[in-house]
């Protein structure tokens, strides 16, 4: 495998992705590695300060990836990093245009039954 934070052991049948906190929230690298666990054990452990680690292993003992299966699983994982990466960078872009138009669809919920109490009092 040509990426150097990215190590197979054929033998333990394990990949392990070595991933820099700072291009990766560590909620980033949790969200993308929960899409993996239908088909995967994972294990995600390291320091969010320095480096953090993604250990990909088969659910089923009688599996066993060859290094192009493996290779194919880390491209998809790093399209998953990468789409969850820019889901919350968009969250944090629009939490205050969300919340805003939240707060008024509220306003506007809470004022109208007040507008018909003064509507039936007028009567």
């Amino acid at each position: 495998m040509c990426l150097e934070n990215v190590n197979i052991d054929e033998k333990s049948k394990t990949m392990t992705v070595k991933l820099n906190p700072q291009l990766y929230s560590s909620s980033c690298v949790m969200r993308a590695s929960y899409r993996f666990t239908d088909d995967f054990n994972v294990k995600v452990d390291g320091d969010p300060m320095s480096e953090l680690e993604v250990r990909f292993s088969p659910k089923e003992e009688e599996d066993n990836p060859s290094e192009k299966d493996w290779r194919d699983l880390v491209d998809v994982f790093y399209n998953e990093l990468i789409h969850t990466n820019v889901e919350e960078e968009q969250a944090r872009r629009y939490a205050d245009t969300r919340n805003a138009l939240i707060g008024a669809a509220m306003k506007t919920i809470i004022e109208v039954p007040h507008k018909k109490k003064e509507k039936v009092a007028e009567k």
